[in-house]
């Protein structure tokens, strides 16, 4: 199937015409939910961006230390800033947890984070670093979410229990379920958040 990339506006730095580093990182992610890890080329990744290579070299000694950055990227805008901004808002443990729990099931912007996320897996298969910045991750998001189902009168244990059950959820939810089914969407955070409510 072919995959449609959206280009994001290029942001350069204050004092020169060069690219900044935050440019070269959001292509190379682009690039990765879109082609994998063997896509993310300098010189793919330069004339995407309509630049020489120098210019990547300006701000990366090495394509190693962009995969590194790119990786510190989605461990943060993944993970880190998604809690930050659920905890923002006065809202109830419940209500986090359905936004949470919606959040891969909607809008393009979501699927292109599903292949996003996709393709650092298949590449944490082979490279250590990446299988680190991913188990950091999962490990992450398993506590957050235990620890709001606790805030809904949960034991350690069930909540330990839901919350690994709503993280399989949350990774395969969007290949079953159409994004405008609200129905089942709300029938299966019912259950997850333990909800008495009977399916069918």
């Amino acid at each position: 199937m072919p995959v449609t990339i959206k280009t994001k506006p290029v942001r350069r730095s204050s004092t020169d015409d060069r690219l900044d580093a935050d440019a070269w990182v959001d292509a190379a992610l682009t690039e990765l939910g879109a082609a994998g890890i063997d896509g993310v080329r300098v010189e793919v990744l330069a004339k995407r961006l309509s630049v020489t290579k120098g210019s990547f070299y300006w701000h990366f000694k090495s394509r190693d230390a962009l995969l590194a950055a790119m990786l510190n990227r989605w461990r943060r805008r993944a993970t880190l800033a998604l809690i930050e901004r659920l905890e923002s808002g006065q809202t109830s443990a419940e209500e986090r947890l359905r936004r949470l729990l919606k959040l891969p099931l909607l809008g393009e912007r979501s699927a292109s984070a599903a292949d996003l996320e996709l393709s650092i897996r298949l590449w944490g298969r082979r490279d250590e670093r990446a299988q680190a910045a991913l188990v950091e991750v999962d490990e992450l998001r398993l506590r957050y979410i235990e620890r709001l189902l606790q805030e809904l009168g949960m034991s350690h244990e069930e909540a330990a229990v839901r919350a690994t059950l709503s993280y399989c959820y949350l990774r395969v939810a969007p290949s079953l379920i159409p994004s405008e089914d609200f129905s089942m969407m709300k029938a299966c955070e019912d259950v997850l958040l333990g909800g008495e409510r009977r399916v069918g």
